[in-house]
């Protein structure tokens, strides 16, 4: 039997075509259709946190406009890195707890503890609140506390992500309609092969996407500008490149987190073009990134 060959795309094109064709389809979250560069966004996010395409849309999702990972998803991150030393999790009285260890370079292990406790959740219009707060409220205080043992011990591993349960809980920002919970999506069994897989997605009735006649213009500091005739393209240069200073170990983490800056400063007339959400889970990506290269000076003094 040959094996299962993962659906990914290879290049540009193949990226924004498999956009194109995921975001009209029913099978992926509301939050991605008809919005193929959600959806290329969300492929990036994956590729971040070595998640497959398909894998990124079943467990990443957009809350009013912001990405996050399913709190069961987090956790399956952390234990994969291999500096993770152990978790526990408790809950005594009203208040949940969460430990994480995690091995340092010098070999020492660090501990962080995260709580959430039931007057927490009052103070902030969690306790009652319609849905799982009120149907598992101890199940949600020790997901709030994950969370933030989590995000605090393994920044480089969620890429200062937080989990779908503790956005779903933020209210909407004034301008921002308020989104639906995402739910995840449900791929046939049928469709176990990535041609059986297109051809599904091929089938699915959705009303098409209006093409964009807008030229985006992508700036990098110190060479010439390029041109796109869609905002997919603009997309996957900008979060190509994005990529390339934040991984590009010859450059000071101190640095790197000024390049990275720059580079959203010169584009910022381009942001404007881009829809909101896009626009702001590109700067929130540029953010966590920086997190990141912070840890990293943290933890490399000596090659300041």
């Amino acid at each position: 039997m040959s094996k299962l060959t993962i659906l990914e795309p290879k290049n540009l094109d193949e990226a924004m075509r498999f956009a194109e064709m995921l975001s009209k389809s029913g099978m992926v979250p509301s939050a991605f259709q008809g919005k193929p560069a959600n959806v290329l966004v969300a492929i990036q996010w994956g590729y971040e946190l070595s998640l497959a395409p398909m894998q990124a849309l079943q467990n990443i999702s957009v809350i009013n406009g912001k990405p996050s990972i399913w709190g069961d998803s987090m956790l399956a991150l952390v234990k994969a890195h291999p500096a993770f030393r152990g978790i526990s999790e408790t809950i005594e009285g009203e208040v949940a707890s969460c430990e994480v260890k995690r091995e340092m370079t010098n070999g020492e292990i660090e501990t962080t503890v995260g709580t959430f406790s039931i007057n927490e959740a009052k103070r902030a219009g969690l306790l009652g609140k319609a849905g799982p707060w009120k149907t598992y409220p101890q199940r949600m205080l020790k997901l709030r506390a994950r969370g933030f043992a989590l995000r605090d011990s393994f920044p480089d591993a969620i890429k200062g992500l937080i989990t779908t349960e503790e956005a779903s809980d933020y209210p909407a920002a004034a301008a921002t309609p308020p989104e639906q919970p995402v739910e995840k999506p449900v791929i046939p069994v049928e469709a176990n092969t990535p041609t059986k897989i297109l051809a599904a997605l091929s089938e699915s009735k959705t009303e098409s996407v209006e093409v964009d006649s807008q030229v985006y213009v992508f700036h990098v500091p110190g060479r010439e500008s390029t041109e796109f005739s869609d905002e997919l393209g603009f997309i996957d240069a900008y979060s190509h490149m994005m990529n390339r200073v934040d991984k590009n170990e010859k450059i000071l983490p101190a640095d790197r987190r000024t390049k990275l800056k720059a580079l959203e400063e010169a584009n910022a007339d381009t942001f404007a073009l881009l829809d909101a959400s896009v626009g702001e889970q590109l700067h929130e990506k540029r953010l966590q990134m920086n997190k990141v290269l912070s840890m990293l000076d943290k933890e490399q003094p000596n090659e300041k």
